[in-house]
Order: C-alpha cells, then structure tokens, then sequence
C-alpha cells in the first residue's frame, strides 16, 4: 500500500504532465490571477465548478495554477468541479482535476459522485479515466448509486462498464430498490443481466 505522501507525489507528477503546470510559484500564482482578473473570472471554487462544467480547460488550469483548491466544494454546498466536468464528459478537465487532487469519490449534495455523474449521461472515457483513478462503483449509495443512474439514464455502455467494475445490480438505493427493480419500473430489464439461478 502506498503512503500519503508516494500518492500525493504521484498526483502531482501526473498533473504537471496532464495540464503542463509545474507547481506554481508565487510569480505563477500572481500571472494566473492576473489572467483571470483580465478574463473577468473570480478566483473561487464556484468559478472553477462553473469553467469545469463549461469544459474551458484553459480557465480549469489557471484556477488551479492561481491556488483554488482541486476538490473545493462550492459554498454551502458539496458540488465539486469534478461533479461538473464529469457530468458534461469532459474527459481532459476530470483528468486535470484527479492529477490536480480531486477525490474521486466526493459527494455531491444528493449523495452522488462523479462516476455517478459520468453514468447517468453515459460519459463511458470519463467512466473509465475515474476508475483507473480508484473511483468505487458503490460509492455514493444508497442516495445515488452509478448503477442505478446509469439504469435512470439508460445508459448500457455505462451499466456493461460499472458491472465490470464490481457494481453490484442487487445494491440497494435509498428507495430500496435494487437496479433490476428499477430497471423493471422503468421497462428496461434489458439494461441488466438476469439473476443467476
């Protein structure tokens, strides 16, 4: 098992590579709110949920470089950019964010992650950049497992994906339903394997 800080290390490797960053200096910080200031964004975690979802990998990168924090969730709220980029499938932003140190298993307000996300709208790249990031596909349950989203969403790219995964079709959501019960209010058994006998 790997340390905090080999993780960490490894994280930020990946950033520099992914976004082209190295690790911002004072005067990198200073140019980065400058640019910012010039575009007329705000340095905050709501801009960077905003430009994540909006797909604008130029604004992700100088939020980041100018220090907002990666996984920051918006005030008064659990919404991360992560939720938002992943939503909307906009795979190099989830990849600047994870290298950056997005948790890949965050909640949103409604108990969901971004894989969750990622699966309700069948962003199957995204699906798998989160899990070779070690997203859990029964995160976020029993509010709102990836599973059942993707069933929500009928999504079978993303529902062949999470079962491969380890998501568990018999996990029950909040309701109490499994995803073959949902799948069956919803006349999309197909989704799903049947039971085995």
């Amino acid at each position: 098992m790997r340390s905090a800080s080999c993780t960490r290390a490894v994280q930020l490797a990946l950033f520099v590579l992914m976004s082209g960053v190295a690790p911002a200096s004072a005067d990198d910080r200073a140019a980065a709110v400058s640019a910012l200031a010039a575009a007329r964004v705000q340095v905050g975690s709501a801009s960077l949920v905003q430009y994540a979802g909006l797909g604008d990998s130029y604004v992700v990168k100088q939020l980041l470089v100018a220090g907002v924090p990666a996984d920051e969730a918006l005030p008064g709220r659990s919404l991360r950019a992560l939720h938002s980029a992943a939503a909307q499938g906009h795979q190099r932003i989830v990849e600047q964010l994870i290298a950056a140190g997005a948790g890949v298993d965050a909640v949103d307000d409604n108990g969901c992650t971004a894989l969750a996300a990622a699966s309700w709208r069948g962003h199957v790249q995204v699906m798998r950049k989160l899990f070779e990031a070690g997203a859990s596909a029964s995160a976020g349950a029993p509010l709102c497992p990836a599973l059942h989203q993707a069933v929500l969403g009928a999504q079978a790219g993303a529902v062949a994906l999470l079962l491969t995964h380890g998501a568990d079709p018999d996990q029950q959501d909040s309701y109490q339903r499994d995803a073959r019960a949902l799948a069956r209010t919803l006349h999309r058994e197909a989704l799903l394997p049947a039971p085995a006998q």
